[in-house]
């Protein structure tokens, strides 16, 4: 029967997409608080100006009622100086601060209220700690100035060596990036790697690194329809995705509990179980590790639930629902696909399958029916409806079914080419 001949070639050898773009970078956060010298007592209404020093960037904010000030929208891969001016107050500066999220406490010393400079404090920078005194700052002995230039250049090779450990990160991040977007992932995984190693706590280089696995796993996996040496490098590839994003994921659910990074986070996440999902599904689809399905459904469902976006909630449901029906799990998979239409009952793409999916289970006159549906709400120019009509035709006459009945006057009408 046709039926048959639908069934193959959708559960057939197909070229798997590859997933482009990487993981969107993080955000990261700088806080604290800022109190007179000597005291709790809070200052108001301080200005604190964070400049961004590997790129451009400036990001000004004040402190509130509590002397706290918060910027949780600074790129994470960056360092900054943080200047702070209050009136009546000396002016502060920080250096090679991170966008941690760790609290910051400055306290600030009377003073004539001036405010600083990037170059004033590039300047004090190269000339040292005396250089970035203040004015009328009380003279320090020489044991005590002693003291003061140690820890001055302990706290510069701590900072020195923060820094080319960050630019060395950043290079390595940014090379795979490019390799990725020239679809060389050997490279980019590579790259990755070595920026992990100089900084473990990113979830970014995480998310890339499983998301370039991923894509060096799909390119092996086409190439396995030639070479079937090809299919144990890409299902080490899956797994290996699997594990990388793990630890994003381990990352990302430290930040959740923020309510002033949950968003962001929230969005992390979705992405992150999408690509844990799609390594998943390719390994029980295409790949016999059958135990997988059942996590790349629990996956889909969990990334459906975190995004926003209403076209990806259908997506994924419609992705866990085919990875159960093309790994062999027809019977979990009418139940999905059931589940999706009694939500969205004019899913084109889940009447398609469900239909399907009764006929693998001998349910051919509900399959039949279903399909039917499927021609009736389906785009005019739907490549598949000829082959639909002639496979209902096949289940009516050869299980002498009940014919089903045509609703076409809800026909969608044919998507226009853009």
């Amino acid at each position: 029967m046709k039926i048959s001949k639908l069934l193959s070639a959708f559960l057939g050898l197909a070229m798997i997409a590859l997933v482009s773009g990487n993981v969107m970078a993080q955000v990261g956060r700088i806080e604290g608080t800022v109190v007179k010298a000597g005291t709790t007592e809070p200052i108001v209404g301080a200005e604190i100006q964070i400049e961004r020093t590997d790129i451009k960037g400036s990001y000004p904010i004040k402190t509130g009622k509590k002397g706290e000030f918060l910027h949780a929208g600074v790129p994470y891969v960056g360092t900054y100086v943080i200047m702070v001016s209050a009136p009546n107050c000396q002016p502060f500066f920080l250096t090679g601060i991170r966008p941690t999220g760790d609290p910051i406490k400055i306290e600030l010393a009377n003073g004539d209220g001036r405010k600083l400079t990037l170059d004033e404090v590039k300047k004090m920078q190269a000339g040292g700690p005396a250089a970035a005194a203040a004015p009328q700052q009380k003279q320090m002995s020489a044991a005590e100035q002693k003291k003061a230039q140690e820890e001055y250049e302990k706290k510069r090779q701590e900072i020195e060596k923060q820094k080319a450990d960050f630019e060395g990160m950043k290079k390595m991040f940014e090379q795979g990036q490019q390799l990725a977007a020239n679809k060389d992932y050997a490279g980019a995984i590579s790259a990755y790697n070595e920026a992990v190693k100089l900084d473990p706590d990113q979830q970014a280089i995480w998310g890339n690194l499983s998301l370039a696995l991923y894509n060096r796993g799909v390119t092996n996996l086409n190439e396995s329809i030639q070479d079937p040496s090809k299919r144990d490098p890409a299902k080490q590839d899956f797994n290996d995705a699997i594990n990388a994003v793990g630890k994003a994921l381990t990352l990302n659910e430290a930040i959740l509990s923020d309510p002033a990074k949950s968003a962001g986070a929230k969005k992390s996440k979705s992405q992150y179980l999408k690509i844990r999902a799609d390594a998943e599904s390719l390994l029980a689809r295409r790949l016999g590790v059958m135990e997988m399905a059942d996590a790349a459904l629990k996956d889909y469902r969990e990334a459906a639930e975190l995004t926003d976006v209403p076209a990806d909630k259908k997506l994924f449901e419609l992705k866990g629902a085919e990875t159960l029906f093309e790994a062999g799990k027809a019977e979990e998979a009418v139940t999905a696909y059931t589940a999706i239409l009694a939500a969205d009952p004019d899913s084109v793409e889940a009447l398609y399958k469900l239909g399907l999916a009764y006929a693998s289970v001998a349910k051919f006159q509900e399959s039949a029916n279903t399909l039917q549906k499927f021609i009736d709400k389906a785009p005019e120019n739907d490549p598949r409806l000829a082959e639909v009509k002639a496979v209902i035709k096949d289940l009516v006459v050869g299980n002498n079914l009940q014919p089903p009945k045509s609703d076409s006057g809800k026909r969608t009408p044919a998507k226009k080419k853009p």
